[in-house]
């Protein structure tokens, strides 16, 4: 049977801690929603995953550091990032309203995907 729903449906009103959602999951990838409301990664912390990570911002704000850049990357709604495993990274800022909706695809090395011209 089809599954349908909405990304922007079901954000709690209270929402004390980053809220982390699998939408949909095989061996070979997992796709998850992220809201962020003014959460940041805590300071000293970064992010260091074993797959592959294919991001975008779907509403709202926010900003991420890579540990090898030395100022954050700054996006908004449609830009996405691919971070490679291991590339370490944090949320630096995000958005309150609206809160910053994430669609987050980890997923195994290697993947081949053409080269966009953005890059």
């Amino acid at each position: 049977m089809p599954k349908t729903d909405n990304l922007y449906s079901a954000i709690p009103a209270d929402l004390p801690e980053e809220l982390f959602e699998t939408l949909e999951q095989t061996d070979g990838f997992r796709l998850e929603r992220i809201v962020s409301r003014g959460h940041v990664t805590p300071e000293g912390t970064w992010y260091d995953q074993p797959q592959a990570e294919w991001v975008v911002l779907v509403q709202g704000e926010a900003s991420l550091r890579f540990e090898h850049e030395s100022e954050p990357r700054c996006l908004a709604p449609g830009d996405w990032l691919r971070i490679p495993p291991h590339c370490r990274h944090r949320v630096e800022w995000t958005s309150s309203q609206p809160e910053a909706v994430w669609l987050a695809l980890h997923y195994p090395e290697p993947v081949h995907t053409e080269t966009l011209e953005s890059e």
